[in-house]
């Protein structure tokens, strides 16, 4: 994947998250048609702009206050 395509991808998921606080991970695959964001997600948590909790089995996303 190029850099211009990754850091769209980036983008994309963190509106989404943005928009939909707690929104689950496959819930973000489906709606941009991904089969696994594991990396961008990771990508985006070690830069401290989203947080991921469990939820009982499930985990949820949520932005940070940056």
């Amino acid at each position: 994947m190029n850099t211009t395509k990754r850091e769209e991808l980036l983008a994309d998921i963190l509106d989404l998250v943005r928009k939909d606080p707690g929104i689950r991970p496959s819930e973000i695959n489906k709606r941009l048609g991904l089969e696994q964001s594991d990396a961008l997600r990771e990508n985006l948590i070690r830069r401290g702009l989203i947080r991921k909790e469990r939820d009982g089995a499930a985990v949820r996303l949520y932005p940070t206050s940056r």
